[in-house]
């Protein structure tokens, strides 16, 4: 068995040894970004309850909103422009200019936010509570906004472990660290979490411009193409992008207006233990799109279906293998962050399902994005938005957190479904195991 084993090894198509190996480096920075958040949590559910918890997943459903606004789509069309390894030294100008006007983007985001907060604060939320969490997240909107730049450049070259780290591990890494240093020489107050996740990102963002810097090896503003064409043809992927998270953060977002503070800390502890099932697709998916986009722009349709076919069947498995964990063990995992965290748990089976079939259809929105059907993906994106926001407005009122889970659950899968539908009639592609 054990022969076998090394010659189906041996035998293994190069792009799915790829896909393996950087898929599992991924997985790796992944992991510890995961342990990194969690800790966080832990440590504001231990020491200052649901309640603190809520306040900070509330300010942080703000940011992540303004943020992916700011980022303008580049961050995916990076990956399709610098996947092809002449424009990462023919062109190294466009990704100061365009990262420039995200940047400036980001300014006027958080400019806006902050002189609304009163609006946000007292007549959306009705939390006053809220204040000090909310402004320190906004402030970190255009750091956030320039770190994920930065490390859609460094995937489209194939420096995986730097996307992950900039992309999952830093941010509460780095937050986790500092709290560290300051919980050794001071109380630590509740606020004090939010603005130390804030100067993470500001030394997140320096590092990952810094990076960059260094592989394109000149700093210039010249560019051979029309950066404001770039930005045009970054827009429908933004609009996806925007949606995807949307459909991550809206129902927090929701909860923050019908729920109190414990109840929505409740849920994103819930929240936070279900997207362990998207391990695997992200990991995958972090050498799959630069690998689909190339085998598709270059007509290689056996390789480019060969792909999509090993990462389905690859992903589905794990997947399978961490929601049979997760729900068998969903009571003592709750518990960890505090006996009243149990109250989730059909929260968590429902999130399970839903990812458990979302595997099934295989990597539908990378696929898209990646063979210029941006369009088509973001008709069947802003569906899937109407029917979660409808379902929120509807669920969350009547059934609180489990609402909220349904309505989460149920545009998701209409998205996936939708474009794995739209995939196989009308481009006989196969994305489903």
């Amino acid at each position: 068995m054990k022969k076998q084993l090394i010659k189906k090894l041996k035998n293994t198509n190069p792009d799915q040894k790829d896909v393996l190996k950087k898929g599992f480096y991924f997985l790796i920075f992944r992991g510890v970004g995961i342990i990194a958040g969690y800790l966080f949590t832990l440590y504001i559910t231990n020491v200052f309850g649901a309640k603190v918890n809520g306040l900070i997943s509330l300010s942080f459903s703000v940011f992540m909103f303004a943020s992916i606004i700011g980022r303008l789509g580049i961050d995916v069309n990076f990956l399709r422009f610098y996947a092809k390894p002449e424009n990462w030294k023919k062109d190294p100008g466009l990704f100061y200019r365009v990262v420039s006007k995200s940047f400036l983007v980001s300014l006027v985001l958080m400019g806006l936010l902050l002189w609304a907060q009163d609006f946000f604060i007292l007549h959306i939320f009705k939390k006053n509570q809220l204040e000090p969490y909310y402004f320190w997240s906004v402030l970190g909107i255009p750091f956030w906004t320039i770190t994920m730049l930065c490390a859609g450049a460094l995937r489209a070259k194939g420096l995986n472990n730097w996307f992950a780290f900039f992309n999952n591990t830093g941010r509460f890494l780095l937050t986790i660290l500092l709290l560290a240093v300051v919980y050794l020489f001071s109380t630590v107050a509740p606020v004090m979490l939010i603005q130390l996740h804030f100067w993470a990102l500001v030394v997140l963002a320096l590092i990952a411009f810094w990076v960059v810097s260094r592989e394109l090896k000149q700093l210039t503003l010249k560019s051979g193409t029309n950066s404001w064409r770039f930005l045009r043809e970054s827009f429908p992927m933004l609009l996806s992008s925007t949606i995807m998270v949307f459909l991550g953060w809206l129902d927090t977002f929701i909860l923050g207006i019908y729920e109190t503070d414990e109840n929505i800390g409740i849920y994103n502890a819930a929240l936070k233990l279900a997207l362990v099932t998207s391990f695997s697709i992200e990991a995958i998916n972090s050498s799959l799109a630069p690998k689909i986009a190339n085998a598709y722009v270059n007509n290689l349709k056996e390789r480019f279906l060969g792909l999509i076919k090993f990462s389905t069947r690859l992903n589905f498995s794990l997947t399978v293998l961490i929601v049979m964990i997760l729900l068998v063990f969903n009571q003592w995992f709750l518990g960890i962050f505090g006996e009243e965290f149990k109250a989730g748990s059909m929260v968590l089976i429902i999130l399970c399902a839903i990812h458990l079939i979302n595997s099934a259809v295989g990597s539908v929105g990378i696929i898209m994005q990646m063979t210029g059907k941006q369009k088509q993906y973001q008709y069947i994106a802003f569906i899937s938005l109407g029917i979660n926001l409808l379902l929120n407005f509807i669920l969350i009122p009547r059934y609180g957190i489990n609402g909220a889970a349904v309505a989460t659950a149920i545009s998701l899968s209409v998205w996936n479904v939708s474009g794995c539908v739209y995939l196989k009639r009308k481009e006989n592609i196969r994305t489903y195991i």
